[in-house]
This record gives structure tokens, sequence and C-alpha cells, in this order.
């Protein structure tokens, strides 16, 4: 049962692994001989390397970095500096607007009824306060498998209650369609006057609460959302299911900003020597969530991007198509910056060769998902013969989604989301539990050097190998996953 939720919870850590078949067969790629400069590159990234100094930087000198914060904005200036630094050019930031900026205050729960115990509760992304003073209200169980039924049905009955969100039948419970479901359902709460949301997150902890979007793609709400260290959620359905009362006390404040706030992704380039038009990007996500630091998510992805940079600039090999950094910003609020750096892209989009975007937290990459486009398959393996570091890694045809690789996924350009062996990644991310201790400096430092040995070897390639599909492509080959995606809108064909 455990697995089950653990796997469905993955969609909002950042990602769900999807099967799929490619549009046709493998084209007959020449064979590439490794070059000096590869190996150059391999080599300075792994004996060089400055990604840990600087994922020590990001985390423990700026911290959280919530989109839309001013720790967004000192994080955005720290990576413009540092991509100069490193010797990028053309580096710059791409603004974007979210609709609505949000900073989290506090939050305090205790269980009175049937005894008193302090509570472990973090609120959830752009949710709303309790009055001043909070409030103290009776708990009722709300079946997560079917928001919209009980909505319809029980909504009368919630005026002054706390909502505990929890599946009648795991075995049934859906979280695409839970998501989907939830923004309507806090809309029916809050008309019916409910005190606060507990909701029924999946994922584990001991006595760590996580924090996330209260929907995809965003929404807020001025309903107070809070998420409650699972161990304790457990223990108040249990009372409720004896048919014992359950009480609880709140006091939650969060704030709002009164309007749109404004968002940068950070580019930083190396030209391409022969085809400079073609595009092989590198890419995380710079925003955090701020319960803790982002080292795991995705500080990781950060440090091992502009670390792959500087090993490339510094081994002295020029690539032949361009390399684009980018760090990416509104990731965790639904994948915003990447959606809206495309959308600003439009016209450059038949250009993109792929987009290789790390973020599965901080452990060894073991494999690279293709996103369907099999024509990478033949390439990669021949890279990873040509390295030991690169021996034990393989491909597939699959792709993780709910990373910012999924919006170039979406958009038709080779979209390749790292797998890494992270076993501690449901756990640590969006908590705060995300900290510098949790990544280790050689793990980071190998794979910073895959990252740059991947980039310069598609970038080096004899001839580009990623093809970007139509509307019509993308459509037929994301049939498997369109439910899923209808339920949550972001069905974009």
């Amino acid at each position: 049962m455990r697995n089950q939720q653990l796997l469905q919870c993955l969609l909002i850590v950042s990602t769900f692994l999807f099967p799929f078949n490619s549009q046709g067969q493998l084209q007959k790629i020449p064979s590439m001989d490794v070059s000096q400069g590869f190996k150059a590159v391999e080599d300075e990234a792994l004996k060089h390397s400055i990604a840990y100094p600087l994922l020590k930087m990001l985390t423990d000198e700026i911290g959280p970095r919530l989109t839309g914060s001013p720790s967004d904005s000192m994080a955005q200036q720290w990576a413009l500096q540092e991509m100069r630094s490193i010797g990028l050019s053309n580096v710059h930031g791409e603004e974007w607007q979210l609709e609505r900026g949000w900073r989290r205050g506090y939050a305090r729960a205790q269980l009175v009824i049937p005894f008193h115990l302090d509570l472990a509760v973090a609120s959830y992304g752009w949710s709303g306060s309790t009055p001043n003073g909070g409030a103290e209200a009776d708990v009722v169980l709300v079946d997560s498998t079917s928001l919209e039924f009980e909505a319809l049905e029980h909504s009368a009955s919630w005026t002054g209650k706390i909502l505990l969100l929890t599946p009648k039948d795991p075995e049934h419970f859906n979280l695409f369609k839970s998501m989907s479901e939830l923004p309507a359902f806090l809309a029916a709460a809050a008309s019916a006057h409910a005190i606060a949301i507990i909701n029924g997150d999946p994922r584990p902890g001991i006595l760590l609460p996580h924090t996330g979007p209260i929907g995809l793609p965003f929404h807020r709400t001025d309903l107070v959302v809070l998420d409650m260290a699972s161990e304790q959620r457990d223990l108040i359905t249990r009372t409720l299911r004896l048919g014992k009362a359950g009480r609880v006390k709140i006091e939650v404040q969060n704030e709002f900003t009164p309007g749109t706030i404004p968002s940068r992704n950070i580019v930083g380039e190396i030209p391409g020597s022969d085809y400079p038009e073609q595009v092989v990007v590198l890419g995380a996500h710079l925003d955090s969530w701020d319960l803790g630091t982002g080292a795991v998510d995705d500080g990781f992805g950060v440090a091992a991007v502009l670390g792959s940079a500087k090993a490339i600039l510094s081994a002295g090999v020029k690539p032949k198509r361009t390399i684009r950094f980018i760090l990416f910003t509104g990731e965790e609020q639904g994948l915003l910056g990447s959606h809206a750096y495309l959308k600003q892209h439009q016209a450059e989009v038949h250009n993109f060769v792929c987009a290789v975007v790390l973020d599965w937290g901080s452990g060894p990459i073991t494999r690279f998902p293709l996103a369907g486009h099999d024509e990478f398959a033949t390439p990669m393996q021949e890279l990873f013969r040509s390295s030991k570091a690169l021996a034990s890694v393989t491909t597939s045809p699959g792709y993780l989604t709910f990373t910012d690789a999924y919006s170039f996924t979406l958009a038709g350009i080779p979209g390749i989301a790292p797998l890494q062996d992270s076993p501690n990644y449901t756990m640590v991310g969006h908590s705060a539990a995300d900290t510098l201790d949790k990544v280790n400096e050689s793990t980071l430092n190998q794979d910073t050097a895959m990252m740059a040995s991947m980039a310069i070897w598609i970038a080096d390639y004899p001839i580009r190998i990623g093809s970007v599909w139509s509307p019509e492509q993308t459509s037929q080959s994301l049939q498997e996953q369109r439910r899923s995606l209808q339920l949550l809108g972001l069905w974009p064909f």
C-alpha cells in the first residue's frame, strides 16, 4: 500500500516514469570516435569541479528560493554573476510574470481531543491564513478518492470544521484525479465556511511535514491548507474511524502579494563553432520550496549545470553546436518558468536538439529516459562505452514528467531528464530535511562530469541527432498519458 502511494506521490515531488514508443525507426548514424576534447571535459569535471562550492553558496548563503520571493531574486543575481565568472557568453535573465506572490508566515497546530499533542504541520504554497488568534474545530474525514462527490454530498456539514483528506479505499486512490478535483473542492470548502484542510500527502516522514502546490496548473486559495506529519495524520484518522471525536487548534499566517510579480530564467551559452543555430540545452531549476534550503531539489542540478559549463570552458573545448545553460524558476509551481521560456522562444523551437534537465534528487545518474526519441539510443550508448565513469549507465524509451524537461517534451523537443538513484528523495524533497548535508560531493562531481560529457558529445556528434516532432506526432506519443494530463488540465493538443 505504502509503495503504491509513494509511486503516486512522485508526481508532486517532480516525476513519474512512463514508457512509450517512438515515432518510427532508429536513424542510421555514423559512429563517432572519442575525441581528446571529450576526455578533457570529463577529466576537468572530475578533478577540478566547482559544483559543490557553488551548491554550498546557493544553499547555505542564499537559502530557500521560493518563486517570486526576495531570495528568488537574490538567487537569480547570484546565477548571473556565476555564469559571467565562469566565462559563458550571452548571459542574461528572461523575465516572466507570476500571477501572485506568496510568503510563508507560520503554522501551529495542536490536537486537543482526545488528548493534547503538538502537531507537526506546514502550509501548502499559495494557501491562506486563519483569523488572528487562530481557530479550534472538530475534524471530519473526507474521502480523497472522490472529492467532487464529497463536495456535492457533504459540504453542507463542513461549516466550522477542519477537513482531513484521506482515501477511504487506498487501492482506488488516483493522485491525478485528486489533484484535478482539489481546486473546485477547495472552493466548495471555502463557500461552506470550513476552517481548514489537512491534505493527505502520501510521502513518508519521521514527523516531517512537506509542502507543495495545491493544484496543477498553478492555483491559490484563501483557505488554510496544511500538510501534517503522516504518523500524526494516521493517528487522527484512526481515532475518527473508531467513532471518537477529534478536535484540533490551529493558527496559520501567510501573506499574498497584491498583484503579479516578476521572476526570471537565467541563461548563458557556449556558442557553437559550426552550427551555432542548433542548440543543446543543459538545465535545472533554480527555485525551491521554503521549508529547507533546496540542496537536493534542485540545488544539486543547478550546481551540476554550472559545474558542467565550467568544465567545458576550462578544458578549452569549442563545441560544434551551441550549448545553452538554463536555470529555470517557477518549476515548483507547475513548470511555469520553462513553459514561459518555450513560449518566448517559439520561433526557435525547430533549432533545439534536446534539453537535458537534472532534477531527480542527489544520487548518481543511472539511466537516461529518452522521451521516446530512440534516435539518441545509439549515440548515447557509444558515449557510455567510451567512459569508465559511464559504463553502468543505460537508456530507456520512457520519460520523466513534471520536470522542466517535460515542458520541452510537450513542445515536441526531446526532453531528457536523467534518472538518479535517490532512494530518500520523496522523504527529503519539499521538507525541512532538504539541506546540504544530504549531498555527497563525490556523487555531485560524477553527475556533473556525466552532464558535461553528455552535452559535448551531443553538440559534437557528426550529424544532428534529435528531431522536433509536430504537435500531431507529440500528441500520438503521449496517448498513454492523455487521460492523466487531461484531468490536470495540462493536455495542450
